[in-house]
């Protein structure tokens, strides 16, 4: 079981110090989920609907859950949930301006809901997770397949 460490007013310097003490073992794990949800977040992008779209959040946490969130301005929530040790394969579909990366699962791992929607809530799963992402340059796609693929066998151990 993995200690919780609370530390509300601290330097970030300081924090990740304490992180890879604390949690050794893990320290490659943290630090590639949090590069990778680094990339993922720069990289995304909320459009067509991005006039829509009030809140878009990316999560990628240590044990290895890709969360996507998303709040529309009428207060709809998408949600989407995988464990990436789940994880088949990456594809990217689209140009170096625009396109969606692709992630696929073995079976139906992904969890989709909706919530507040006017045609009723959704509780489903997938076998796919999407994320639009702009701007995206080859050597970009190539890193994120590396990294989510390596996160996958660490948190698979």
């Amino acid at each position: 079981m993995k200690p919780i460490i609370f530390l509300l007013t601290v330097s970030y310097a300081v924090v990740t110090y304490l992180l890879v003490f604390v949690f050794g073992a893990d320290e490659r794990i943290h630090q590639l989920a949090e590069q990778t949800q680094r990339r993922l977040t720069a990289l995304h992008s909320a459009e067509p609907e991005a006039d829509r779209i009030k809140k878009c959040e990316i999560i990628l946490s240590d044990e290895g859950f890709l969360r996507h969130r998303r709040t529309y301005a009428t207060g709809k929530q998408e949600y989407y949930s995988l464990n990436l040790s789940r994880l088949r394969s990456v594809d990217y579909y689209g140009t170096i301006k625009a396109g969606s990366l692709t992630l696929h699962t073995q079976e139906d791992d992904v969890i989709v809901q909706t919530y507040n929607d006017r045609s009723g809530n959704v509780d489903s799963m997938s076998v796919r997770f999407d994320l639009s992402l702009r701007i995206v340059e080859p050597e970009d796609i190539s890193a994120l397949e590396r990294d989510l693929i390596e996160l996958k066998r660490l948190v698979s151990k």
